[in-house]
């Protein structure tokens, strides 16, 4: 029942209280061309009057320019279910008293614990005081006010609502740059195990969209040429998949790729409605874009977020320029070693170190294909064995030019000596391998060179091993280095016919060599023709 009139409207029933509208209405601002979303707010009560009167007085409040929007929830029950499916709820007017006498007592800590809600303000509304002692509530329960009905004017329900969104709204923009920010630390983890520029540009796409929550749409590009008029694509997703090695004026909008250069231009970020695009700054001036389609205007707090994760990424950028000088650098370490090597060789040509290294990593690919080899032969795996192959015969330099040179049959001392170069090999890598952490081209080269004639059946040297327990690398090397072998000219004798030579290969398979290697090198060999 509902009595009075004019200013002041009053609820009878067992939770009385009065909602007194003070003051003249404000005059209806003007409809939005777009509407603000609202402020959810959940009414807790068992009494259907409660919830359409809290509606009524408060139908014309809004904070910061948004309006209200009202939830019903009969029970505690009712009011966790809405709650576990709507976790953007901003507040809580929640009765005491409903199916128990406690009942929203009750709720409170399973909103708290069981849910994990820890931002929702909840103002507890009681129209029996003495059941529930506000001393005791405030301090027992996590809630962030407490009212008796009876005291509740329309002013002081505005009040207490403006105060109560206030906080939820520090309180989620709190937890927002939180959440940022482990999404930052998460991609800057993620971004600095690449190592190649195609994907590691794949990788910052990914990363500014899971930071945004967004779908993976955009674009990372550098500037093209001396004039920088123009840019190319490194990486794209969603719909400038197919745009990836291209220049940017020729594969997207005009729009767009102006925009873009702009902030090649400028050196600033560009937000707006529809794009993110950052400005990459790099220490050496090899700036980059990175283009993100959002389909809406981001926020302060994301924009933000925007300039440190591209902070990051500039950085990454320079990492990845920082490594690529490294590894440079260690490829032109191996390949001096493997010319010093060579330079023992009369009838290696200058070029067998280069021949074995393209072979192997031939072999090596074919092999990634067959069972149980795709773990083994990763991508790092493919790296190193191209360039450790060519250190494989690096002990030579200690063996008497003697007996390389020699143009019969070697004796047993000689053999010997010979033969000493596996370990002799392994041991200058391995010296040479530990001023660097894990696995490099000398160390990968090391495993190599002690074990290429180590023979599938065991009967090889220097350590007699056999079988599995032959490093892989080695057991392709074992292959394609007896194939170039006969395949080419020695002081000794000459190159044997092709078809010798793969004879010799294919009857190797199970005693000298592992036979799904022969397997691949047969698959190389068939891949290329007839052609040597």
């Amino acid at each position: 029942m509902i009595a009075g009139s004019g200013g002041s409207l009053m609820v009878a029933g067992d939770d009385e209280f009065l909602f007194k509208e003070e003051g003249p209405e404000a005059p209806v601002a003007a409809t939005a061309a777009v509407s603000p979303p609202a402020w959810l707010i959940l009414i807790v009560d068992d009494d259907p009057e409660v919830h359409a009167m809290t509606r009524l007085v408060m139908k014309k409040f809004t904070y910061r320019g948004r309006p209200v929007e009202f939830l019903s929830a009969f029970s505690a029950e009712e009011a966790l279910e809405i709650l576990r499916h709507d976790p953007g709820i901003a507040m809580i007017l929640l009765d005491v008293v409903m199916e128990t006498d406690d009942a929203g007592l009750r709720l409170v800590p399973r909103i708290r614990d069981e849910l994990g809600n820890s931002q929702v303000r909840i103002i507890l509304r009681t129209g029996q005081p003495g059941q529930a002692p506000e001393d005791d509530v405030i301090h027992g329960y996590d809630i962030n006010d407490y009212k008796a009905k009876t005291e509740l004017t329309a002013q002081k329900l505005g009040t207490a609502t403006v105060a109560a969104l206030r906080s939820y709204e520090h309180i989620t923009e709190l937890m927002r740059s939180r959440q940022g920010m482990e999404r930052i630390i998460d991609a800057s983890s993620n971004l600095v195990t690449l190592r190649a520029i195609d994907r590691f540009a794949e990788a910052v796409l990914r990363e500014l969209a899971r930071v945004l929550d967004v779908a993976a749409d955009g674009l990372v590009c550098v500037p093209r040429g001396a004039a920088r008029s123009d840019a190319q694509i490194l990486a794209a997703q969603g719909r400038h998949a197919d745009s990836v090695g291209l220049p940017l004026g020729h594969s997207v909008d005009p729009a767009l790729a102006f925009k873009v250069m702009e902030v090649l231009r400028a050196r600033n970020h560009h937000f707006d409605d529809q794009d993110a695009i950052l400005w990459l700054r790099t220490a050496d001036g090899r700036d980059a874009v990175a283009c993100l389609h959002i389909g809406r205007p981001l926020d302060g707090l994301e924009r933000k977020l925007m300039a440190v994760m591209a902070a990051k990424i500039a950085i990454g950028f320079d990492n990845l320029h920082l490594y690529e000088q490294v590894k440079r650098s260690h490829k032109a370490a191996v390949i001096a070693l493997a010319a010093l090597a060579e330079y023992k060789d009369p009838d290696g040509g200058g070029d067998h170190g280069l021949r074995l290294s393209r072979l192997v990593t031939e072999i090596a690919l074919a092999l990634r294909q067959q069972e149980g080899w795709s773990r083994i032969i990763d991508d790092e795996f493919l790296d190193q064995i191209t360039m450790g192959a060519m250190l494989y015969d690096i002990g030579m330099v200690g063996v008497p030019d003697s007996v390389i040179r020699k143009d019969s049959r070697l004796d047993d001392d000689e053999r010997h000596q010979m033969e000493l170069h596996c370990e002799r090999g392994a041991a200058i890598l391995e010296k040479a391998s530990r001023l660097v952490e894990g696995s490099n081209y000398l160390s990968f080269g090391a495993a190599i060179a002690r074990a290429h004639h180590e023979r599938w059946d065991g009967s090889g040297y220097p350590l007699g091993l056999a079988g599995n327990d032959i490093p892989p690398a080695a057991r392709i090397v074992a292959v394609a280095d007896v194939y170039d072998a006969l395949t080419h000219r020695r002081s000794w004798r000459d190159a044997v016919p092709l078809a010798e030579a793969l004879k010799t290969i294919g009857n190797g398979a199970g005693t000298q060599f592992d036979p799904a290697v022969v397997a691949a090198f047969f698959q190389v060999r068939q891949a290329r023709g007839r052609t040597r």
